[in-house]
C-alpha cells in the first residue's frame, strides 16, 4: 500500500479549467430544480440537507453529490444557481472532516470531490477570489482527509472512486502537486491488485462500466495536465473493454441486471473509444452473460448464478434472481427487457425488481429461481439477501460429439444461425426440477426461436417432484409462467393467440407460441435510473401447468415483412 506524503496541501485555485466528465439526466435535473431529489428509493423535498438523519444509503448518495450530474445536464442559470447554493451551504455546515460520519467516509468524500471539481463550472460562476475561497478551502480539507484515510475504503468501485477523486484533485489544484504521483501510483497499485476479477464480482454490467469510466477519466485528466499516468490504469481499461463490448446491446446500452441500469448515455461508447489497441470482444461469456448477435439484433442472456454471499456485501444486496433471463434489442430499439434496477424507487420496488417475475424468464409457481430473505437489522433498512440460488448453471452449444461447450456464436454476419442451450437447477431441491432454455437467432437477426423446458431429469428428482404434485392421476400439477417484458416504446396487440409488437419506427414483430401454454398480456413497469419514476409498460405471459415429469413450450419472435 502506497503512503501519501504527510504534508498538508493548500489549494489555491485550479491549474486549468476542469471539464465536466460526467453529465446526468435532464428529466431528473428538472425534478431536482422543482424541489424533489430522489435517492435510494427516498424522495427528499425542499432542501435535502435540512431534514433529519437519513438511512446510510440515502446519506451516502446525498452527500456524494452525484446528483450534480443531473443539474449539469440542464445547463441553465437556475440549475447553476441551485448547484452553487447547495455546495456552499454544505461547506458552511461541514467546516471540518468528521471521520465517523457517513458524509466523510472516504468513498463518499472521493465522489463528492470528483463532482465538485468536474462541475466547478456551475459552482463558481459569478464569484470573485474572496467568494470562492470557502470552496477551495473545502477542497483542501477533502484532499487532506483522503490522503490520510483512502485505504479504509472498501475494495472495488468504492476504493477506485476514493483514489480517483484524490488523484483528479491533485492534478487539478494548485498547491496539491506533491500528491499527484503518490495518488496515481496508489490508484494504479490498487486497480492492478483488484483486477477485473474483483471488479466483476457484483455481476452488474453498469457497475463495471462505472469502474472503467473512473480510470478513463483519470487518464484523460493526466493527459490534459501533461502527466504520464501509470500504464496499469489503461491496462485495466484494456481488460475491461472487451467485457463491456460483449455486453453491449445494438443500441449502445447495457443489459439491466444485478442492480445496474443501461448506463449514462454515451458513457459506454466514450470508454470504448478511449481503449488502446484493437476493438476486440471477450470470447465466451462476460460477467456470466452470453451475447448472441446477428444482423442488427442482440440477445443477452444471464447465464450464471447471482453473486454468492461470500462476495462484497453490496453485490449480494443488489443480486437479481434473473438466471436465464434475456433481453433483446433490434437496432436502436429495445424490444424484450428486464424491468430494471428498483433500488432508486423505494423499498417495495427494490425488492420486487430482484425477483424472477420482473425478468424475461420462467418463474415456477411464483417462486423465484433464487430466493430472498430479509437482511439483518431494522425492517426496510437492511437489504434482503439471497438464501438460495442455483448451484449449477450452464450455457453453450454442442460440439461435433454432442458435448456442451462454452458459447461461441461467431461473427454477427457469419451467415449461420446462432444457437445456445442453457439450464439451471434453481428448483431442484424444492421441486426436483431443472429449467432448460434453448435459443436460435437466425442469420439475419429477424427471427428468435425459443424453447423453455421444465423436467425432472433423474430418479431422485422424479421422486421429489412426485412428492410435490402427488400421484400421476391425482390431478395435481405445478403452475409456471414465462414472461417477456416489453420496452415502454413497444405497443402490443393480441389477435388469434399471437401478439403483434409495434415499434416506434413503424417496424412490427410477431410473437407466437406452440399452443402448449395460455397467452395473456399483463401490466409491467420499466425501472430506468435515468427516469424520474417507474414507467408503465406491458408484458407477454405464457402460463402452463406441469402435470408429469417434463414439459416443453416453444415460442417465436419474428419480424414481419414491411408492407
Amino acid at each position: 500500500m502506497s503512503e501519501m506524503p504527510p504534508n498538508q496541501t493548500a489549494a489555491r485555485g485550479f491549474l486549468r479549467r476542469p471539464d465536466p466528465k460526467a453529465i446526468g439526466n435532464v428529466d431528473r435535473g428538472a425534478q431536482i430544480l422543482g424541489g424533489e431529489l430522489q435517492l435510494a428509493g427516498h424522495v427528499l423535498k425542499g432542501d435535502p440537507f435540512a431534514g433529519g438523519p437519513q438511512p446510510d444509503a440515502v446519506a451516502a448518495e446525498l452527500h456524494g453529490f452525484g446528483w450534480l450530474d443531473d443539474l449539469a445536464a440542464l445547463g441553465t442559470h437556475p440549475a447553476r444557481g441551485l448547484a452553487q447554493k447547495r455546495v456552499f451551504d454544505w461547506i458552511a455546515d461541514h467546516p471540518h472532516a468528521d471521520e465517523g460520519a457517513v458524509e466523510w467516509a472516504p468513498e463518499v468524500t472521493g465522489k463528492r470531490l470528483l463532482r465538485w471539481i468536474f462541475h466547478s463550472g456551475q459552482i463558481l460562476p459569478g464569484l470573485d477570489r474572496e467568494g470562492s475561497a470557502p470552496y477551495f478551502a473545502a477542497l483542501q480539507t477533502h484532499v487532506n482527509h483522503l490522503a490520510a484515510h483512502w485505504h479504509t475504503s472498501p475494495d472495488g468501485q468504492a476504493r477506485l472512486e476514493t483514489l480517483v477523486g484524490l488523484a483528479v484533485a491533485a492534478m487539478s489544484l494548485a498547491g496539491a502537486e506533491g500528491l499527484v504521483m503518490p495518488s496515481l501510483i496508489a490508484l494504479a497499485e490498487e486497480a492492478e491488485a483488484m483486477g477485473t476479477e474483483l471488479l466483476s464480482r457484483p455481476r452488474s454490467p453498469e457497475s463495471l462500466l462505472e469502474s472503467c469510466a473512473l480510470l478513463v477519466w483519470t487518464v484523460e485528466v493526466a493527459t490534459e495536465a501533461g502527466i504520464e499516468a501509470p500504464p496499469q490504469l489503461m491496462a485495466i481499461v484494456g481488460e475491461i473493454a472487451p467485457m463491456l463490448r460483449a455486453m453491449r446491446h445494438a443500441d449502445g446500452a447495457l443489459p439491466q441486471f444485478h442492480g445496474g441500469g443501461r448506463g449514462a448515455p454515451g458513457r459506454l461508447d466514450h470508454c470504448l473509444r478511449a481503449t488502446p489497441g484493437p476493438a476486440t470482444t471477450a470470447r465466451g461469456m462476460a460477467l456470466g452473460f452470453a451475447r448472441m448477435v446477428r444482423g442488427r439484433t442482440t440477445v443477452i442472456v444471464d447465464a450464471a448464478p447471482p453473486p454468492a454471499p461470500d462476495v462484497a456485501p453490496e453485490a449480494v444486496a443488489n443480486a437479481h434472481a434473473s438466471t436465464l433471463a434475456f433481453e433483446m434489442t433490434v437496432a436502436r430499439q429495445p424490444l424484450i427487457v428486464s424491468c430494471g434496477p428498483g433500488q432508486g424507487f423505494g423499498p417495495i420496488w427494490a425488492r420486487a425488481s430482484r425477483a424472477t417475475p420482473c425478468h424475461s424468464a420462467l418463474c415456477l409457481a411464483g417462486l423465484s429461481s433464487s430466493r430472498l430473505a430479509p437482511g439483518a437489522g431494522a425492517p426496510g433498512d437492511a437489504p434482503d439477501i439471497l438464501t438460495e440460488r442455483p448451484e449449477n448453471v450452464w450455457a453453450g452449444d454442442y460440439d461435433g460429439h454432442g458435448q456442451l461447450v462454452a458459447p461461441d456464436f461467431g461473427l454477427p454476419h457469419s451467415g449461420t444461425t446462432a444457437h445456445m442451450l442453457a439450464g439451471h437447477d434453481g428448483w431442484l431441491h424444492s421441486h426436483g426440477l431443472t429449467h432448460l432454455r434453448e435459443l436460435w437467432l437466425d442469420p439475419d437477426g429477424f427471427t428468435l426461436d425459443g424453447e423453455d423446458s421444465l423436467a425432472a431429469l433423474d430418479e431422485g428428482a422424479q421422486d421429489r417432484l412426485a412428492d410435490v404434485i402427488g400421484p400421476p392421476d391425482g390431478g395435481g400439477g405445478i403452475g409456471f409462467d414465462i414472461r417477456f417484458h416489453l420496452h415502454p416504446d413497444v405497443t402490443p396487440s393480441v389477435e388469434a393467440g399471437q401478439v403483434t409488437l409495434s415499434l416506434p419506427n413503424g417496424e412490427r414483430w410477431l410473437f407466437s407460441h406452440d399452443g402448449t401454454a395460455e397467452l395473456r398480456i399483463e401490466p409491467s413497469c420499466w425501472l430506468d435510473p435515468a427516469q424520474a419514476g417507474p414507467l408503465p409498460t406491458r408484458q407477454i405471459v405464457l402460463t402452463a401447468v406441469l402435470g408429469g415429469r417434463a414439459i416443453q413450450i416453444g415460442w417465436t419472435l419474428a419480424r414481419l415483412a414491411v408492407r
